[in-house]
């Protein structure tokens, strides 16, 4: 059992890392692009808050949404499928006004030439 614990483990922090290689050698700029979007939200919430308000917050979140979304489960999915399209077309938007033009940077175009 250990060692299966250990094989899954490893083999998540293997992808991460390859992740993280990707996006540090320039190969992968939209997973860039949403990782730092994901610790600016990190820093924000960080910044507003204190640890045990975000852990009580947190708590209370994780105990009351799953019993609200069994009773307005056809609602909320349809709010949530609402929104999911709206920020897709942002991303699109933003990713062919932004992240599209920023160079691709990488080992292999510099080897080439």
């Amino acid at each position: 059992m250990v060692n299966e614990a250990a094989y899954f483990i490893r083999n998540h922090i293997n992808m991460i890392l390859s992740v993280s290689e990707d996006i540090a050698l320039g190969k992968d700029t939209n997973m860039y692009v949403k990782v730092s979007m994901g610790l600016m939200l990190v820093s924000v919430v960080g910044g507003l808050t204190d640890f045990l308000t975000l852990g009580y917050t947190s708590l209370v979140i994780v105990l009351t949404v799953p019993a609200l979304y069994e009773k307005y489960e056809d609602q909320v999915d349809a709010y949530v499928l609402m929104a999911y399209r709206k920020l897709w077309q942002l991303y699109h938007k933003f990713d062919a006004v932004c992240v599209n033009k920023v160079p691709i940077l990488s080992l292999e175009k510099k080897k080439l030439s």
